[in-house]
C-alpha cells in the first residue's frame, strides 16, 4: 500500500473525526436494524467522498444508499457491505472487522493514527490462505516453536473449526491443540501451540530480520530476504543494514515479495541503481565507514498473486530496466493509493483515494508477468518452496557479474 505523507495527515484527520462519532451497541432487534442502516450510510458516504473516481463513486452511491436496510444481524451486514463494495471491481477497497486478520494488519500499518486503539491481538504468527493452508510461518513465533510448516492445513483448534483470529481469542499463554493435515490423504497430526499477543508490524519486521540469511548453492552464496510488508521505512532500513553487513559478501540477492502488503516507495529502486555514488565517511583516526552502498549484484524477486501495490511498482521498474529477474506467478495488478477509515462500529474501511501511473502506464488491473514462471504450490507442500528453489537455482547458475 502506498501512503504519501500528505495522505497520512489526511488519514489522521479523517480517523479522528470518525472516532468522535462512535455508536453504542443495542440489544433489541429494532434498534439493531436501525444501527446497521446508519452504518451502511457511513460506508456509502465515505466511499462517495473519497473514492479516486468521483463520477463512478457518485453512481455507485446512488444505487447503494440503502443497501444495509435489510441487515438483521452483524453477519448479514458484513456480507451485504462486501457485496456492495465488490461491484466497484478495484483493489484497495475492503471492509475489515476485528475478526479478520487484515483488520489487525491495517492497525499494524496505520495504528499510530487511531487514538486509544490497541494494535495487538491474540495469535500464533502465521499467514494462512482462506482455506486454512499455512503460507508463512513467522520467525520467532509460537507457530515456529510448534513446528508448523508451510503447506500445513489447519483443520481444528481445540476441536472447533479453525479460524485465524477467533480460534485464539482469549487464549494467550494457554495451550491450544491444533489438528493439522500435513500431506494430502494422510491422517491429521496434532500440535500444541501457545498463542501470544501480536503486533503485526513488529512481527513482520522480526520475521524479516530473523529469516534474512545466506544460502549456498553450486558453490555460490545467495542472500535471501523475506519482505512481508514494505509500508514503513523500518523494513527498507532493515534490508539496507543486512546488505551492508551479514549479506554483503553474497553473490546474488533473492527478495521474497509474494505475500503480505505493499507499501514500498519508488525510492526503494535506488538501492539497486548501479550508477549511484558510493559514499564513505573517513574519521580523523583513519577509520572508514561506507554509507548505504548500492547493491550491484544480481537480484531475483519472488512474485505471486499476493504481490501487490508498492511491491508491484518496484517489480515493474526493476524488470523494465533489467535490474532484476522476476520468478514465480503474475502479480495482483492492484496498484492504487489506499487510505483506511475507521467506521462507527470499529471496523476499518479501506478506500482507494488515488489512481496511479508508472511511467505513464496504469498497472491497476494489469498483473506483471514474471520472467520465469513457476507455480507457487502451497497446499500440502510439507515445507517445500518450489518458487524459492527455482530462484536459487537460477542465481547459482548465473555467470558472476563483474564489479562496476
Amino acid at each position: 500500500m502506498m501512503q504519501h505523507p500528505t495522505h497520512r495527515s489526511a488519514a489522521i484527520l479523517s480517523l479522528l473525526l470518525l472516532l468522535g462519532a462512535q455508536s453504542t451497541q443495542s440489544t433489541t432487534k429494532k434498534s439493531a436494524d436501525w444501527r446497521f442502516g446508519i452504518l451502511g450510510k457511513q460506508v456509502v458516504e465515505t466511499v462517495e467522498d473519497n473514492f479516486y473516481d468521483a463520477e463512478v463513486a457518485r453512481r455507485w452511491a446512488d444505487r447503494h444508499r440503502d443497501y444495509a436496510a435489510d441487515a438483521r444481524d452483524r453477519a448479514s451486514f458484513v456480507r451485504l457491505t462486501r457485496v456492495a463494495l465488490a461491484e466497484l471491481k478495484v483493489s484497495h477497497l475492503a471492509y475489515y472487522t476485528p475478526d479478520d486478520p487484515q483488520y489487525w494488519a491495517m492497525l499494524g500499518i496505520f495504528g499510530e493514527v487511531i487514538p486509544h486503539a490497541t494494535t495487538k491481538y491474540e495469535g500464533i504468527g502465521i499467514d494462512v490462505s482462506d482455506d486454512g493452508f499455512v503460507r508463512v510461518v513467522f520467525g520467532g513465533s509460537p507457530a515456529a516453536a510448534a513446528k508448523l510448516k508451510r503447506g500445513d492445513r489447519i483443520l481444528l483448534a481445540d476441536g472447533e473449526p479453525f479460524h485465524p483470529v477467533k480460534s485464539f481469542r482469549g487464549k494467550v499463554d494457554a495451550d491450544v491443540l491444533l489438528t493439522v493435515q500435513r500431506r494430502a490423504g494422510a491422517e491429521p497430526i496434532r500440535l500444541d501451540v501457545r498463542p501470544r499477543l501480536i503486533d503485526a508490524g513488529r512481527e513482520w519486521l522480526e520475521h524479516q530480520e530473523l529469516y534474512s540469511r545466506v544460502m549456498r548453492r553450486n558453490g555460490k552464496q545467495i542472500a535471501y530476504v523475506p519482505m512481508f510488508c514494505g509500508a514503513g521505512e523500518h523494513y527498507e532500513s532493515a534490508l539496507r543494514r543486512a546488505l551492508a553487513d551479514e549479506l554483503k559478501d553474497a553473490d546474488a540477492l533473492v527478495l521474497d515479495f509474494r505475500y503480505g502488503w505493499g507499501g514500498l516507495s519508488p525510492e526503494f529502486v535506488d538501492l539497486f541503481h548501479e550508477r549511484r555514488p558510493v559514499m564513505m565517511r573517513v574519521h580523523r583516526d583513519g577509520q572508514q565507514q561506507v554509507m548505504d552502498r548500492p547493491w550491484t549484484k544480481p537480484v531475483y524477486i519472488l512474485t505471486a498473486p499476493g504481490t501487490r501495490s508498492g511491491k508491484e511498482i518496484v517489480c515493474y521498474a526493476l524488470q523494465k530496466h533489467r535490474r532484476a529477474t522476476l520468478v514465480g506467478e503474475p502479480t495482483a495488478g492492484a496498484v492504487l493509493g489506499g487510505r483506511p477509515f475507521l467506521m462507527r462500529d470499529g471496523a476499518v474501511l479501506l478506500v482507494p483515494v488515488e489512481d496511479v501511473r508508472c511511467d505513464g502506464q496504469r498497472l491497476e488491473g494489469h498483473p506483471i508477468r514474471p520472467d520465469v514462471e513457476v507455480k507457487d504450490v502451497v497446499e500440502f507442500a510439507d515445507g517445500a518452496d518450489p518458487v524459492l528453489e527455482a530462484a536459487l537455482k537460477l542465481a547459482s547458475e548465473a555467470p558472476a557479474k563483474k564489479p562496476q
